[in-house]
């Protein structure tokens, strides 16, 4: 079998527009062609019927002239009256001819004979009478009439004849407006079909591809997708594909790079952490207190040194999921107080408020003790680097119900009034590294590694984290645990 032949976007516009041009002139051919008709069926009421009708009460006029002409003559035996009745006699031949030409059906043929036939004899029986003697005239006179019946007869067939033109052209006008409207709308609604099915068949596609490239930027892992699409939109996701494969493997070997210089490091500076512990305890010798001091900064920044290597080696190992979580029967409402503990000095010194709003059911959980409470430590952290002095920081945990089968959660919520994250960078903040422009001063500096690490630990266990802010009013940071899951066993991989 051959290749499916993929049309581009181009030609799909092109074809649609022909389509819709090739509609717009069958419509306006259909109207151009109803339109001629009902013209030329005017026109002939106006140029034929109408001047017929016109010409035969005309005749009618002209033949009671020259009947008056006539008896006149017979009477009074002046010859005006016979010059005016010959007169009148031609112009009713001339006028008989005329209406010859004018008239259509059998019918109407027959009368004009009919007609030029009783002219004659009303004619013959002028002719041979004798002025003063009243013979013949009750003949004349039964023609007269029935010459007179048979020309209203035919103006009477003429007007029947323009009224069904008339009422043809009548229909027919309606019958082309209505199929007229119909093929608008027809029209209308092809245009429209043919618009929705272009626009879907490339922005679907493009949509998809979009919410991939949202994913990539929020570090969530990308799916592969396989869709119908135009030429121009499957070599851009193939393009986007090996991109992705590229920045996968760049990021693998950075990852493997960091977690090797990490380990490597580790050694060394658990030397010098162990000799620099020595020397404070005064094992060597006595100290001064300048040497004191200066072996206290050591011990400090070498002890911020060691937290962030363990960090970037606890971060390889959960994006290659070799982390190993020993998940216990804990008691929210312990670890909270727990973790808060351990910040409360740094708070005090703040003078920061911390307020707590625990409900009273809270279940127990099943988790790694040690790693969530290092989750709340950090967004406790977090909200104090982030808190003005004297500000406050809100603890809320309570149970939701999803209503799925996935069970109830708890969820804790970590509060503050301080400047809050930027939208744009809302989505950002869970990704390793990132540091918003808006933080980087040098207290408020990091390794960015925090909240990565938060969220891959909370995801192991099945729940979710996020946050809520504007900009200058405060931020929220949430996380939810499953409740009542069953308990496994100690070092097993989650």
């Amino acid at each position: 079998m051959g290749s499916i032949v993929k049309i581009t976007i181009f030609q799909r516009i092109i074809i649609v527009q022909c389509t819709l041009i090739a509609v717009i002139v069958l419509a306006s051919y259909y109207a151009i062609f109803n339109l001629d008709e009902i013209t030329r069926l005017n026109t002939r009421i106006l140029t034929v019927d109408s001047t017929c009708v016109a010409e035969e009460k005309r005749l009618l006029k002209i033949f009671l002239g020259e009947m008056r002409n006539a008896e006149k003559f017979l009477v009074l035996h002046d010859q005006d009256f016979y010059s005016n009745f010959l007169q009148s006699s031609t112009d009713f031949i001339s006028s008989v001819e005329r209406i010859g030409t004018l008239v259509e059906t059998p019918e109407e043929h027959k009368l004009v004979d009919k007609i030029e036939t009783l002219h004659s004899r009303y004619n013959e029986g002028i002719h041979s009478a004798t002025p003063g003697i009243d013979e013949g005239k009750e003949t004349r006179s039964e023609i007269s009439d029935d010459l007179i019946s048979s020309t209203n007869e035919l103006i009477r067939l003429r007007e029947q004849i323009i009224q069904a033109k008339t009422s043809d052209a009548r229909d027919q006008a309606i019958y082309a407006s209505k199929m007229m409207g119909w093929l608008a709308f027809g029209g209308i609604s092809l245009a429209l079909l043919l618009a929705y099915t272009q626009a879907r068949s490339i922005s679907r596609p493009l949509n998809r591809l979009a919410r991939e490239m949202r994913r990539l930027a929020k570090g969530e892992p990308v799916r592969s997708l396989a869709f119908r699409a135009p030429p121009e939109v499957s070599e851009l996701a193939e393009t986007f594909y090996s991109m992705i494969e590229e920045l996968n493997e760049l990021e693998r070997l950075k990852a493997d790079f960091t977690a090797h210089v990490s380990h490597e490091l580790r050694t060394p500076l658990t030397a010098i952490r162990e000799g620099t512990a020595l020397l404070l305890e005064e094992i060597p010798g006595p100290l001064n207190p300048e040497q004191m001091e200066i072996l206290e900064v050591m011990r400090n920044h070498s002890g911020r040194l060691h937290s962030t290597i363990s960090s970037i080696l606890d971060l390889s190992k959960m994006e290659a999921e070799m982390m190993e979580y020993e998940q216990t029967a804990c008691d929210v409402y312990t670890l909270i107080h727990r973790s808060l503990e351990n910040v409360r000095l740094i708070a005090e010194k703040r003078r920061v408020t911390l307020h707590t709003h625990l409900s009273e059911s809270l279940p127990i959980v099943f988790v790694d003790e040690r790693r969530i409470q290092q989750v709340m430590e950090n967004l406790f952290s977090n909200a104090l680097k982030f808190v003005p002095e004297g500000g406050e920081i809100r603890v809320t945990a309570g149970v939701t119900e999803p209503g799925n089968k996935n069970g109830s959660f708890v969820e804790i919520r970590v509060s503050d009034n301080g400047r809050g994250i930027p939208e744009q960078d809302i989505d950002k903040i869970f990704t390793k590294f990132f540091q918003s422009p808006k933080h980087r001063t040098q207290r408020l500096r990091g390794t960015g590694l925090g909240l990565a690490i938060c969220r891959h630990i909370i995801h192991a266990h099945k729940g979710r984290i996020w946050a809520e802010s504007r900009f200058g009013e405060g931020s929220t940071f949430v996380f939810t645990l499953p409740a009542g899951c069953s308990r496994k066993t100690s070092g097993d991989r989650v």
